[in-house]
C-alpha cells in the first residue's frame, strides 16, 4: 500500500471518529491525498451525517417518472441527475453522444481557467477584437466592437452569461482548438469533441458531447475539484449570473442556479448546479429532435421540478 493511500485511509478514519461519513468510493477514485483531504475537510466542516450510497436508492422511481414525463421524446432527451449528499454515481437516462449547442462552452471555460491556473494566461490579458472574429447568433459583441480590446475575464463572462459566440471564438483561437480537445480527452470527457467554432461549419463535422461529460464537469466544479479553488469559484460566480433563465432557471425559482444553456435548430440544452436551502443537486438535460421548442422546454421544466421534489428542500 502506497504512502498516499495510507494517508488517505487515516484521513477517512479520522472523519469517521468525528461523526462524518465520506464515501470510500470518492477516495478510491482519486489517489491524490490532497484531494482526499480537501473533500474530507469540506464534508466534515459541513457536518454531513448522511451515508452516500453508490447509486440512487430510488433509481427505479427516477427511471419510471423520467420516462413518464418525457413521454414521446424518450429517444430524443438525455438526463444527468445527481444529489451529491446522497449518491456517488449519477442517475443517467438515455446517455449517449449528442449535439450540445452552446453548452459545450463549459469546456472552453474550463480549459481557459486551467491555462490561467497554470500561468499560461491571465484574466487581465487583453485581446483585440478583429473583423474576422465577429459572428452572429447569441451575444453582445458586435461589429461596433471591432478594434476594441477585451480582457479574458470579460470574454469568459459574456461567453457564459450571454452565450456570446464572438467571445467564444476569440477564446478558441487564443487557446487553440487542438489544445482544447487535448484537455477534453485528458480529462476523461470521452463523448466530447469541439469540431468547429460557433456559427461556423467544419466540413460537416459537428460539436459533440453528452449529459455524462457535462454532468461530470459540473460535479467536479461543485466539489471545487475542476481546476483550483479560486478558478472554480470564479466559474461558479459567472455561471450564477446566467441571463437565460427561460428553462430550468424559471422552473425552480427557489434555488440559486449556476448553469449554462444551449440552443440551435433541433437542439435544446440546459444544465447546472442547483443550490437549495437544505440539499443541492446537479442536473443536465440535452434534447436533440424535431419536437417543438415550447413542448421541449415544458418537459425539461417538469423534469427539473420532479427531481427537485426528491430532495429535502
Amino acid at each position: 500500500m502506497t504512502f498516499k493511500r495510507v494517508l488517505t485511509f487515516l484521513c477517512v478514519m479520522a472523519i469517521l471518529e468525528a461523526g462524518g461519513i465520506v464515501s470510500a468510493a470518492l477516495w478510491m477514485h482519486h489517489g491524490d491525498g490532497s484531494l482526499a483531504a480537501q473533500a474530507a475537510a469540506t464534508l466534515s466542516g459541513e457536518m454531513k451525517n448522511n451515508i452516500r450510497t453508490d447509486r440512487a436508492a430510488d433509481e427505479e422511481d427516477l427511471n419510471a417518472n423520467t420516462a413518464r414525463i418525457i413521454g414521446d421524446s424518450k429517444n430524443q432527451m438525455s438526463v444527468y441527475f445527481l444529489r451529491p449528499d446522497r449518491e456517488i454515481e449519477p442517475f443517467l437516462y438515455n446517455q449517449r453522444q449528442m449535439s450540445p449547442a452552446s453548452i459545450i462552452k463549459l469546456f472552453v471555460m474550463a480549459k481557459t481557467m486551467q491555462d490561467i491556473h497554470d500561468g499560461k494566461l491571465s484574466l487581465d490579458d487583453r485581446i483585440t477584437i478583429r473583423k474576422n472574429d465577429v459572428v452572429g447568433g447569441a451575444g453582445v459583441t458586435t461589429w461596433y466592437d471591432i478594434g476594441q480590446q477585451r480582457t479574458i475575464r470579460q470574454l469568459l463572462t459574456v461567453m457564459i452569461t450571454d452565450s456570446d459566440n464572438t467571445a467564444t471564438n476569440i477564446l478558441i483561437d487564443k487557446l487553440g482548438m487542438k489544445e482544447i480537445n487535448r484537455y477534453i480527452a485528458q480529462s476523461g470527457y470521452s463523448d466530447t469533441m469541439l469540431a468547429h467554432k460557433m456559427m461556423l461549419s467544419n466540413g460537416g463535422r459537428k460539436n459533440l458531447s453528452s449529459v455524462r461529460d457535462l454532468g461530470h464537469l459540473l460535479t467536479k466544479l461543485y466539489y471545487h475539484q475542476l481546476v483550483g479553488p479560486e478558478e472554480d469559484e470564479f466559474m461558479l460566480t459567472i455561471l450564477k449570473q446566467q441571463h437565460d433563465k427561460e428553462c430550468l432557471g424559471s422552473a425552480l425559482t427557489g434555488y440559486t442556479v449556476a448553469h449554462k444553456t444551449g440552443e440551435v435548430t433541433g437542439v435544446y440544452a440546459d444544465g447546472g448546479i442547483f443550490f437549495g436551502a437544505q440539499e443541492d443537486f446537479i442536473l443536465v438535460i440535452l434534447n436533440n429532435g424535431n419536437e417543438g421548442r415550447v413542448d421541449t422546454i415544458e418537459r425539461m421544466q417538469k423534469l427539473a421540478q420532479y427531481y427537485a421534489g426528491t430532495t429535502n428542500n
